[in-house]
């Protein structure tokens, strides 16, 4: 080629620089430019100056006034705040004071009288320590009083809130020689007995009878029996905790009394979890007997169960389920070992059932109008639960999934005790809808795919369902299973459908029906189900299933993936991973990435296969045809069933085409307009045809293929589709030839998709490598296949003899050059010199290699591109930046960076590597990327942001995976 064509065939330059300092600059001239123009105004403006004065200062007054409203609103807000901190305060010192003159009353008169009426040893058993709990309590309340008096001053002053009320008694728990609290530890350790012996000598021992008869009488004990006074030292110690924790939360930061309320908080936490090492289940009783009486519950319906107790207690904020959407609900939950009872305004909203099936999903993040979100399922219903922030969020999540685990493993011990054998442990199914996709988003069919991992003990299969096919089965089951308490869909509205806050209420919607239903008893043994969701049959069983597999084929060292270099590579080694090769192929690093993700969660289909076999050795009526189309234009015929996944069509074609490596490929469908998407590995193959088809029938969609002047089938084809490094892709298809071939035709694919941007000869060129490896000869019945390469509107700016001559050009002077490269290395061969084993002789193959090095001089070819839309805010972003940005750009994603192209010649104007990337969000509609060198997140409009942030993802663990493992690859540095 000469000089102008291998300009083209370079790599274009780096065009784009960012000046962080241009905005600043602009403005600082900006401002003596308008003081000139200011004091050159002519005398005939001020009349002008004077109308534009009045407008600025009626907008400023505007301004004020909304300003004033925005911090009336923030002083309302703190002064309900510090009200409400005020009535704790008041509440800790006024429930100190009540209980120590409770302490005093059992220590100074019934103890003291108890002692002529039964023996010292039946006082000691009883009242154990009391006499040293007052004496501290005692010391605690003064130090507390000091401290309120100069808080609540006199009514004719102002209160000081800002004055600190605790100092006093932080000072005194950290004192080293007071043992403070911890005397307690001696009378929870002794309460259960000293319990049993009271409730005793109040059955048998008539004098004690009468003593406690005389008490109500003189009404000492103020109309209360005598245990119930004994067991308040019991119930003090989690009341501190209550309080202090709801002080600490409505005190903020700059209180200087705020390290005091923290540094106590944190010491009853501690004494609190100490201290319930000497309980037992009699303290939970208790607490549950009472959280019975002040919610006024059927004493019966709580404790009715015999090891039902009392966990704890939280504030959560909740979704309500008959609520709007953005509308939530301000509850506190009281958390016993088997049930959930929610409460609201002194009112109990639910009590949520809890029983082996329960869990609490970890709800995704990626969401515009709902973070933070969490959901408690239990048996029928859900709490769906929003945090504050993240750690609050995983602090939420990790107490409640203990209290589930306690009780499953109670319940599970508890029916092996009953069964006296063996019993089938039953799993939770967990539904999490993890993304949504946009189908034929350019069409009249235009719909919302959402991708919903469905789970059962770590063994997941995801499914691509529709809103309408949800709304279907709801319609069905509900009426085939009435018992069931199925939630109610929200409402379908078409002209809302496909805006984001409606897909993301739909999303919950959706986990929250599957969920209902694949819980229930009833439906797991409907086949209909199943079937409907492409689950196989067996579903249910497949965590047992898993077990029995891994103990028949895996040592427990293999079980154990471990992440320490060399350990970690024994054990790929032991998968079957050639370790050796890590560093030189691209291939058997995917490999080992897969492996590595599949070791953390199974798929459905690894331990339930679906059938995948050539369809004309196929003799099974149920199998269904497809035709997949490889690289260089040759089909095969396969028979699938109904549910086989796209990921076990790929490996069946790999191996049919007896690819070595095949991860790096991906099965892409192409439809009716010509427009391609990839396929997701868990998407059923028949189900996605079918579909496909279903879409292009009607009168509109008929329309739009004729004014696309397309009537072609629906193809499914195998393209390249993950880029690594060119020396470890070089590696592999040196190895492997029927690799080097797919990979060439590949290339031709992206050539005719105008992925590379050519000009005339270098799409001569390229048609000419094809006739080369598809026939190794042109002639005039072959030349119409040159628009396999040359794509319609690119072909028909030349005329056909042009095309014609030029290319008949190059494929004879390519001919020349292949069979001088054909004699050399068969020359090589038979010298046997280094490395001759992997030259080839064939002129195809020669013709493949070409075209791979033809189109590495182009950036574009080791990357995926996706055209999106530049968000408005994004564009002013970059605008300031000093760079104008078009509205429409293409993202490439490279093994190493994330490219910015230009929309005319998909040029780069700014990478970025993958370590800059803090994270990415995907929505129905947009993709977020959260870049460490930009100060906020850039946006763009995309129907593939699931796709995109996927690929993005893989790339970003083949990057951690390469230094865990130290292959040195250093993917952050271009090849």
């Amino acid at each position: 080629m000469n000089q102008n064509s291998n300009q083209l065939l370079g790599q274009p330059k780096n065009q784009f620089k960012i000046v962080e300092s241009v905005y600043q600059q602009q403005q600082q001239q900006q401002q003596p430019r308008q003081q000139l123009s200011v004091q050159q105004k002519p005398i005939e403006e001020s009349h002008c100056i004077r109308v534009m004065s009045k407008e600025i200062k009626a907008v400023h007054r505007m301004q004020l006034w909304f300003y004033g409203k925005k911090q009336q609103k923030l002083y309302q807000k703190m002064k309900k705040k510090h009200r409400y901190r005020k009535n704790v305060i008041a509440e800790i010192i006024n429930t100190e004071r009540t209980y120590v003159n409770d302490l005093t009353v059992i220590c100074e008169k019934v103890k003291t009288s108890s002692l002529s009426i039964i023996s010292p040893n039946d006082v000691e058993t009883i009242f154990m320590n009391c006499d040293q709990i007052l004496a501290w309590n005692r010391e605690f309340l003064l130090e507390m009083e000091k401290g309120y008096q100069k808080y609540n001053l006199d009514k004719k002053f102002i209160p000081k809130p800002y004055q600190p009320v605790f100092d006093g008694n932080a000072k005194q728990l950290k004192t080293p020689d007071i043992n403070a609290f911890k005397c307690y530890y001696e009378y929870c350790s002794k309460f259960t007995k000293s319990n049993k012996h009271f409730e005793h000598l109040k059955a048998n021992d008539q004098k004690f009878k009468e003593f406690l008869i005389q008490l109500n009488k003189n009404n000492t004990l103020r109309g209360m029996d005598l245990g119930s006074f004994l067991v308040k030292p019991i119930q003090r110690l989690p009341k501190y905790i209550l309080l202090f924790k709801d002080l600490e939360k409505n005190t903020d930061e700059d209180y200087p009394d705020l390290p005091n309320i923290k540094e106590i908080h944190k010491y009853f936490k501690e004494v609190n979890e100490e201290n319930n090492k000497f309980m037992d289940i009699f303290m939970g009783r208790l607490q549950l007997q009472q959280l019975s009486e002040s919610l006024k519950i059927n004493q019966e319906e709580l404790l009715n169960e015999p090891n039902r107790v009392f966990k704890f207690e939280e504030k959560l904020t909740i979704i309500q389920p008959n609520a709007k959407s953005d509308e939530d609900c301000q509850v506190t939950v009281y958390a016993l070992s088997d049930m959930l009872v929610v409460v609201h305004d002194e009112k109990v909203q639910k009590k949520l059932k809890l029983d082996s099936l329960s869990f609490v999903k970890n709800q995704s993040d990626n969401n515009k109008y709902f973070s933070n979100l969490f959901q408690i399922v239990g048996v029928g219903d859900t709490i769906q639960c929003i945090a504050e922030t993240p750690v609050a969020k995983k602090k939420y999540i990790d107490q409640f999934e203990k209290l589930i685990q306690e009780n499953r493993e109670h319940e599970h011990e508890k029916e092996k005790e009953l069964c006296k054998q063996q019993i089938k442990m039953r799993y939770p199914v967990q539904v999490v809808v993890v993304g949504t996709e946009e189908r034929n988003f350019q069409s009249f069919t235009k719909h919302t795919q959402y991708i919903t991992e469905i789970s059962i003990n770590k063994v997941f299969q995801n499914i691509f369902i529709r809103y309408s096919e949800i709304e279907a089965m709801s319609s069905k089951y509900k009426q085939r299973y009435p018992k069931i308490d199925l939630p109610q869909l929200p409402d379908k509205n078409w002209l809302m459908s496909h805006k984001t806050k409606s897909i993301e209420a739909r999303k919950i919607a959706i986990e929250n029906f599957l969920q209902a239903l694949l819980q229930a008893k009833e439906s797991q043994q409907d086949p209909d189900i199943l079937n409907e969701l492409k689950l196989p049959k067996n579903f249910f069983d497949l965590p047992d299933l898993y077990q029995s597999i891994l103990k028949s084929n895996l040592t427990q060292k293999q079980q154990n993936f471990k992440r320490t270099t060399l350990e970690g590579k024994e054990e790929l080694r032991e998968k079957g991973i050639n370790v050796e090769k890590l560093k030189i192929s691209a291939g058997e690093i995917l490999k080992a990435v897969y492996i590595e993700q599949e070791t953390r969660k199974k798929s459905v289909v690894q331990i339930c296969p679906n059938k995948v076999i050539s369809y004309e050795n196929s003799k099974d009526p149920n199998l269904q045809k497809v035709i997949i189309t490889f690289p260089d234009g040759t089909e095969t015929a396969l028979g699938v069933t109904e549910q086989t996944r796209v990921r076990e069509v790929l490996e069946f074609v790999a191996k049919y085409n007896h690819l070595i490596y095949y991860k790096d490929f991906r099965l892409y469908l192409i439809d009716q307009l010509k427009k391609q998407r990839v396929l997701d590995d868990d998407e059923v193959l028949y189900k996605v045809i079918e579909d496909e088809r279903q879409n292009n029938h009607g009168i509109l969609n008929k329309l739009e293929q004729m004014l696309a002047k397309s009537n072609s089938e629906v193809l499914i084809k195998l393209k390249k589709y993950i880029y690594l490094p060119a020396k470890l892709e070089e590696s592999d298809y040196k190895e492997d030839p029927v690799r080097l071939i797919n990979l060439a035709f590949s290339v031709l694919d992206d050539v005719h998709d105008q992925k590379l941007q050519l000009g005339f000869k270098e799409y001569c060129l390229f048609a000419a490598l094809y006739f080369h490896m598809k026939h190794q000869r042109l002639d005039d019945k072959l030349f119409g296949e040159v628009r396999r390469v040359i794509p319609q509107e690119m072909f028909q700016s030349s005329t056909d003899k042009e095309w014609k001559d030029l290319v008949t050009q190059c494929f004879k002077a390519l001919d020349n050059e292949l069979s001088q490269i054909s004699k050399k290395n068969e020359n090589d061969q038979i010298q046997k010199k280094p490395n001759s084993q992997y030259k080839h002789t064939d002129k195809k193959y020669l013709a493949a290699g070409v075209t791979l090095n033809a189109a590495r001089t182009f950036v574009q070819s080791s990357m995926a591109i996706f055209q999106v839309q530049v968000y408005e805010g994004t564009q002013k972003f970059f605008k300031n930046s000093g760079l104008e940005v078009h509205p429409t750009i293409y993202l490439g994603l490279s093994i190493h960076k994330i490219h910015f192209l230009n929309p005319q010649r998909k040029e780069q104007f700014r990478e970025i590597d993958y370590g800059r990337v803090n994270g990415v969000k995907s929505y129905p509609s947009q993709i977020i990327f959260d870049l460490q060198i930009f100060k906020e997140p850039i946006r763009f409009d995309t129907y593939q942001s699931y796709e995109i942030k996927s690929l993005v993802e893989q790339y970003q663990a083949i990057q951690r995976f390469d230094e865990e493992y130290e292959l040195g690859h250093q993917f952050n540095i271009k090849h």
